[in-house]
């Protein structure tokens, strides 16, 4: 359990796979990567781990149009973790680490990558913030022709029937949400609302929040309020019974219950109902999901370790969540345990 090898991923349960190499692994947040980029931090003898990003971070660069994390990932020698993907471009369930490729470069291959795609699933956006309780219901109702429009963008490259049968369940799907909006999403509730009606009070979020098993004591709380689902179907590690089509990976499953923990209000991020804070968020969720491959996931964001360190404790990763305080000239010294 203590020792690397190259490359290899390793699984303990289904939902705690990890990847073991020559060094331990750190998966470093965003702001990791820029301030040593800006010379704000230092970081003692970072040649004892395999530093890493992914396309989360490709992402986030491109969105904020900041460049600096780039150097910082140069000057680590940081490589990029990702999911291998199949020719329908799902995962096949490997993740693997990529030779070392100037971030300069990648990054340019991530540009033109996503050229003329780079806003595909925003009207998903207008769902997630609405049950967070914004004010977005004429949008809302826009977003099913928006996915119809996408889909058939997309769709353009299939020359044979398969295209046609993709746009005939798309119509299908979009006319569903349509329907859906109107019935279930119509009225809109703030979010505290939908806090109490799930029985957490903000005095018991904050005893949650210095609880070592924060997701056991959630669901021992608002369980009598959902009783025809599990506390794993809940926060998205089992699949729910009748839900097809939707791949279920690590990752995925931890993107998604970070979600719901900004939800329920464990250590809730800021702008939850707003677009451009939204997005952020995902990320930091992707983040997370990414990192539980990894040996340990640092930032300077407590609220990206606190509800990471919830999740991880929860499913027993071998992930870290390690915050560190930022300052200017701060030197960072990293312990990592292996397992």
């Amino acid at each position: 359990m203590g020792r690397y090898v190259s490359n290899q991923l390793a699984e303990i349960s289904k939902m705690n796979s990890y990847l073991v190499t020559d060094k331990p692994i750190i998966y470093a947040d965003m702001n990791v990567y820029r301030y040593l980029a800006c010379e704000d931090i230092s970081i003692l003898n970072p040649e004892r781990f395999k530093w890493v990003y992914s396309h989360v971070h490709l992402d986030e660069i491109h969105r904020n149009g900041n460049q600096d994390a780039l150097e910082g990932m140069k000057l680590l020698k940081a490589v990029e973790i990702c999911d291998v993907l199949d020719e329908e471009f799902q995962s096949v369930g490997n993740i693997v680490i990529r030779d070392f490729v100037d971030p300069y470069l990648r990054y340019e291959q991530h540009l033109d990558a996503i050229s003329g795609y780079e806003g595909l699933s925003d009207h998903m956006i207008e769902h997630l913030i609405r049950s967070f309780g914004a004010d977005n219901f004429k949008e809302l109702s826009e977003t099913p022709d928006k996915m119809r429009n996408e889909i058939e963008k997309i769709t353009n490259i299939i020359t044979d029937e398969r295209r046609d049968e993709l746009r005939e369940k798309v119509s299908t799907v979009s006319k569903d949400m349509k329907e859906s909006i109107e019935e279930h999403l119509k009225n809109r509730m703030p979010i505290d609302k939908t806090r109490r009606a799930l029985g957490i009070t903000s005095e018991d979020r904050k005893n949650i929040e210095k609880s070592k098993s924060a997701i056991d004591d959630v669901w021992d709380l608002i369980s009598p309020s959902i009783p025809s689902t599990t506390k794993d179907q809940f926060f998205g590690f089992e699949k729910i019974p009748g839900v097809e089509g939707i791949q279920h990976t690590q990752h995925g499953a931890i993107s998604g219950s970070y979600i719901v923990l900004n939800m329920i209000g464990i250590s809730p991020d800021k702008g939850l109902a707003k677009r451009d804070k939204i997005k952020n968020i995902i990320s930091d969720g992707q983040h997370a999901g990414m990192a539980s491959y990894c040996n340990a996931l640092v930032s300077a964001d407590r609220g990206i370790i606190n509800k990471s360190s919830c999740i991880f404790s929860y499913l027993n990763n071998i992930t870290n969540a390690l915050h560190f305080k930022f300052k200017k000239g701060y030197q960072l010294s990293l312990e990592v345990n292996e397992t």
